[in-house]
C-alpha cells in the first residue's frame, strides 16, 4: 500500500513490484497523479552515472556524501544520506531506462565541484509520466480523490489504512504524501523561519497538507527536520516564481553592506539570507536595467537546459515601473535619497556602492568573487531599490524520520514494524542547507524506489512465515 502518487509514492510503487510484490495500490487524495512532482522543474542530483562519464565528468557517491554531510554539517541522519548518495547515480539511470530522456548537458545544482544534476526533457511532469506508465504495465491500482485519514494498527504494527469507513489491509505501508506548505499552522509550527517573514506562499500541490504528520502522530513516531526546507528570495511584488535573481543584481543588509555573491545558488542565498534577519535589500541603476531589457536576457548564474526563461519576469522596466508607481519599490535622484527611501544608513549604502563600482571598474570583485561578467556598477540615474524576504517556500523537509531502508522509526529508534516513508513527507533526510537542485527530486525518487523494495521484502517474509505455518 502506497500512500501518495507523486516521484516518490510512484517510485515506491515501482519499486516494490520489481521487488515481487504481488498486489499494490496507491491511494491519491487528488484527483490527479503527480503531487507536487509534476509541477516541478524533475532536477535529479545523481553521482557516477554514465551521463557523467559521457561527457568526461568523475564522480562518485563518496563525493557526493561528502558534499551532502559537508554543507548540513552534519545536522542529518548520516546513514540515509549515504543510502542517498549511493543509490543517486543508479536509480538517475533505472529512470532513463523506464523512458525518461535527459538534456546531454548536466548542471550545477549548488557549488559543487562537478556538475550531478541532470536535466530531464518535459520537466518533472516527464518523470511522473514514465512512471504513471510503468505502473499501468505492471497493473499497479492508483485510486484518485481518496485521502487516507489513518493508519490500521494491531500489536504494534501497521496492517493497512483507511478512508473514512473503507478499511484496507496491507502488509507494508509506504507514506509518501509530500510536504505541508499549503497548511498555515503546520507551516508556522514546523518551518517557522518560512512562516514569519510574512510573505510566504507555496509553490507545491494542492495536496501537501502534511497527511503523514497526522498519520503518525497516533504512532509517536520520531520526527525530524524542524525549520528545515527551501525558501527563494523574492520581493513583495507578485507570486511568480523565479529560482534565481539576476547576476547584476547588488544586494545589502539593514546595514548597508555587501554579504554574498548575489549570484549565488538559491540553496546558498537561503542560507545566507537567514545569518542577516531574513531581510535584505537590492539596489541598481538605470544602465543595468535597460541592459537587461535590451538584450533580453535575465543574467541568472545558472542556466537549466530546455528553460525558456529568458527574460526575468520581475526585474525588467515594466515591472520596475509598476512596482515604483504602486510604491513598492524606490526609485531616487541619488543614493542618498534611495538610503534613506528603503531605511538604510546612507553613509554605509553609499561605501558599499563606491566599492562594488570600483570592482566593476577593475573587473574582479576581491570581496566576495562575484563572476566579473555580473559586475555592472550601480551609477547611472534614477536608481532602485527594493527589500526581498525568503518568500517562496519551495519545499518543507520535517516529518517522519526514517531509516536507510526507508523504514518510519518509533520513539525507541526501532522502526515500527510495517511502515515506511519517502520523500518530502520525511525528516532528517534534507538538511537545513539545501544541498541544491535536485536535492529534493532526488530524495524522492532515490528513497521512494528504496521504501518500495522494503516494504516488499517484509511482505516476502510475512508470506513466508505464514507459509510455512500452515
Amino acid at each position: 500500500m502506497v500512500v501518495g502518487s507523486g516521484a516518490a509514492g510512484l517510485c515506491a510503487a515501482l519499486g516494490a513490484h520489481q521487488q515481487g510484490a504481488a498486489s499494490i495500490l496507491v491511494a491519491e487524495s487528488e484527483d490527479v497523479v503527480g503531487g507536487s512532482s509534476r509541477l516541478s522543474g524533475g532536477l535529479v542530483m545523481g553521482a557516477g552515472t554514465r551521463f557523467q562519464r559521457a561527457v568526461d565528468v568523475d564522480d562518485d557517491a563518496e563525493s557526493l556524501y561528502h558534499d551532502y554531510m559537508q554543507l548540513n554539517r552534519w545536522d542529518v541522519d548520516a546513514g540515509v544520506v549515504r543510502r542517498l548518495a549511493e543509490r543517486s547515480g543508479p536509480t538517475v539511470e533505472w529512470l532513463a531506462d523506464l523512458g525518461v530522456e535527459y538534456h546531454p548537458t548536466l548542471v550545477f545544482g549548488g557549488e559543487e565541484r562537478v556538475p550531478r544534476v541532470h536535466v530531464p526533457v518535459g520537466r518533472g511532469q516527464a518523470i511522473v509520466d514514465a512512471l504513471h506508465r510503468h505502473c499501468r504495465d505492471a497493473d499497479i491500482d492508483i485510486a484518485l480523490g481518496r485521502r487516507v485519514d489513518r493508519l490500521l494498527v494491531e500489536d504494534a504494527a501497521v496492517v493497512g489504512v483507511a478512508v473514512g469507513d473503507d478499511e484496507i489491509r496491507a502488509g507494508a505501508v509506504v507514506l509518501a504524501t509530500g510536504g505541508f506548505g499549503n497548511d498555515i499552522d503546520k507551516l508556522g509550527a514546523h518551518f517557522p523561519s518560512a512562516a514569519r517573514t510574512g510573505w510566504a506562499w507555496y509553490i507545491g500541490a494542492d495536496g501537501s497538507r502534511g497527511d503523514a504528520l497526522d498519520l503518525v502522530a497516533p504512532l509517536d513516531a520520531q520526527v525530524a527536520g524542524h525549520d528545515h526546507g527551501l525558501r527563494l528570495l523574492h520581493a513583495n511584488f507578485d507570486r511568480i516564481y523565479e529560482a534565481y535573481l539576476p547576476g547584476w543584481l547588488m544586494m545589502v543588509n539593514g546595514e548597508g553592506r555587501r554579504f554574498v555573491d548575489e549570484s549565488a545558488p538559491y540553496g546558498i542565498m537561503d542560507f545566507v539570507t537567514r545569518q542577516q534577519g531574513d531581510r535584505v535589500w537590492v539596489v541598481f541603476d538605470q544602465a543595468s536595467l535597460d541592459h537587461h531589457d535590451a538584450t533580453g536576457v535575465a543574467g541568472y548564474k545558472q542556466t537549466i537546459p530546455g528553460s525558456s526563461k529568458k527574460r526575468s519576469p520581475h526585474w525588467n522596466g515594466d515591472i520596475v515601473a509598476q512596482m515604483v508607481r504602486e510604491g513598492r519599490m524606490v526609485a531616487a535622484g541619488s543614493l542618498e535619497e534611495l538610503a534613506a527611501g528603503l531605511g538604510l544608513p546612507g553613509a554605509a549604502l553609499a561605501g558599499a556602492v563606491a566599492r562594488y563600482n570600483a570592482a566593476a571598474d577593475q573587473g574582479g570583485d576581491a570581496d566576495f568573487l562575484k563572476d566579473p561578467k555580473f559586475l555592472r556598477p550601480v551609477a547611472t540615474a534614477p536608481f532602485y531599490g527594493a527589500e526581498l524576504r525568503p518568500a517562496t517556500v519551495c519545499s518543507t523537509a520535517y516529518g517522519p524520520r526514517i531509516t536507510a531502508d526507508a523504514e518510519v522509526r518509533g520513539r525507541s529508534g526501532d522502526p515500527v514494524p510495517g511502515l515506511y516513508a519517502a520523500g518530502e513527507c520525511t525528516g532528517s533526510v534534507v538538511g537545513a542547507q539545501y544541498v541544491g537542485s535536485g536535492n529534493n527530486y532526488a530524495n524522492c525518487v532515490v528513497m521512494g524506489r528504496v521504501a518500495g523494495e522494503s516494504a516488499a521484502r517484509r511482505v516476502a517474509v510475512i508470506a513466508r512465515r505464514e507459509g510455512a505455518l500452515a
